[in-house]
């Protein structure tokens, strides 16, 4: 006996064909699959001074070697300050010019035109500035990261100029030099 099949049973058949081939290929296959996970952080700048002194919001009070309040003409006056960067991340730090504020305002011979300031690293004895002291800026020193050991020992020596003259007598002086740390 021949059977026949009409077109329609065909295709259906052949449909279901391919449908239990496509099943039984893919209920064979291994699969695997897996995530990756990461995390990203901001690292710190910290910008300190001598013994973990922060320096912000208010500045951080230094006075220089003995005879820094009783300055004559000739005489020199030196403070060490170590500079370094508690944070993550490795800095430069630069010095722009002091603000100078004279207790006599604006006197015609003001002390701090009779000043000069050297501010050598100690380790090396290299010179980072010489000059008057209204005038001191310092660019791209190296402080790195991570405390006071990567940090720049600074050596301050002001001297009042040896022909300085009586005009400059009984004035008095507050600087504020101001530090800033940049990534590098």
């Amino acid at each position: 006996m021949d059977v026949s099949l009409s077109p329609r049973v065909k295709v259906i058949a052949a449909s279901g064909v391919l449908l239990v081939a496509a099943a039984g290929i893919t209920l064979a296959a291994f699969t695997d699959s897996g995530d990756v996970e990461t995390t990203y952080a901001t690292g710190t700048l910290d910008l300190k001074f001598d013994d973990d002194q922060d320096g912000a919001p208010s500045p951080y009070l230094v006075d220089f070697s003995a005879g820094f309040d009783n300055i004559a003409p000739g005489d020199t006056v030196t403070r060490e300050l170590l500079v370094y960067n508690s944070g993550t991340v490795d800095a430069l730090v630069d010095l722009t010019a002091p603000q100078i504020t004279n207790a006599a305002g604006s006197p015609a011979s003001a002390m701090e035109d009779a000043m000069t300031l050297t501010i050598s690293e100690t380790a090396t004895s290299t010179v980072l500035y010489t000059g008057p002291l209204a005038a001191a800026q310092l660019t791209g020193v190296d402080i790195g990261s991570g405390g006071s050991g990567s940090g720049v020992t600074m050596l301050f020596t002001v001297t009042l100029d040896p022909a300085a003259t009586v005009d400059v007598a009984g004035q008095s002086i507050s600087v504020v030099f101001p530090f800033t740390a940049t990534q590098s």
